[in-house]
């Protein structure tokens, strides 16, 4: 970006991303570091948690982005209730980061070709 891009780009951030984008640097060297908790609303109500793999932030957002199989519950689960929490622990600083809101499932079908 040209001129003041940079600015532009970290007003839009939210207080917690530069936290968490620090104990991802911090942690870097860690595999494991990039590894979280996401809950979602599973069949009748219930919660359902898994370990899934950061893969960035989406481009100019604070849009936390994931890589999963289409064929896997957790899809029907967001279509269903799309609300979920994410649970990241770092253990070498002992920091932890829980962050709830909505979730978009994004697929080649969908308008929007970036993943959430």
């Amino acid at each position: 970006m040209a001129g003041g891009g940079a600015a532009a780009a970290s007003a839009l951030s939210s207080p917690w991303r530069a936290l968490l984008q620090r104990a991802l640097d911090a942690n870097a060297h860690l595999r494991h570091s990039t590894y979280f908790q996401l809950a979602t609303v599973g069949a009748g109500g219930r919660p359902a948690n898994r370990t899934v793999v950061f893969r960035g932030f989406q481009e100019h957002s604070d849009k936390i982005q994931i890589n999963t199989d289409a064929r896997s519950n957790k899809i029907g689960e967001i279509r269903n209730c799309p609300f979920g929490e994410i649970c990241w622990y770092f253990a070498d600083s002992w920091e932890q980061f829980r962050i709830s809101g909505s979730i978009d499932a994004i697929d080649g079908s969908s308008a929007d070709s970036e993943i959430h």
